[in-house]
């Protein structure tokens, strides 16, 4: 990976993080602990959007694959919006999981991490699952 590709998705993850605690961090004397509380409801579809986007962002996931709704063009790994049409969430959660359980078309396993199960919370792993599902057409 080019050390320029790397950085961009530093400064992405850091900007992530940063997004996510001032929206956290209520900011209008609300203590703490009741804003992140409100954050986490089950949120709208639009919101589960950026919830999905804020993993995608987090983890790199842009450094790697091409995938339009995330305005992400990185040609390392497959565009998501073309080789996920039509699979269920299933698939695309036990491709980040276990990413070398099925190689797409034209790529070969290992390419990707293998630790995303350690590194994404379940609850995480579900946004970013959804963002991806309802990103790619059917």
């Amino acid at each position: 990976m080019r050390p320029a590709t790397v950085a961009a998705g530093l400064l992405v993850c850091a900007a992530a993080a940063m997004a996510a605690a001032a929206l956290t961090a209520g900011g209008d004397g609300e203590e703490p602990g009741r804003a992140a509380t409100v954050a986490t409801a089950t949120p709208e579809p639009a919101a589960a959007a950026r919830d999905g986007l804020a993993v995608w962002a987090a983890n790199g996931c842009g450094s790697c694959h091409t995938f339009a709704p995330a305005n992400a063009h990185a040609p390392v790994a497959p565009d998501l919006g073309a080789t996920l049409k039509g699979m269920p969430a299933s698939y695309i959660r036990e491709s980040i999981v276990d990413p070398n359980a099925t190689a797409t078309a034209g790529y070969t396993t290992g390419m990707m991490p293998e630790d995303y199960s350690e590194r994404i919370s379940p609850a995480q792993l579900e946004r970013l699952v959804r963002f991806i599902r309802d990103g790619v057409p059917d």
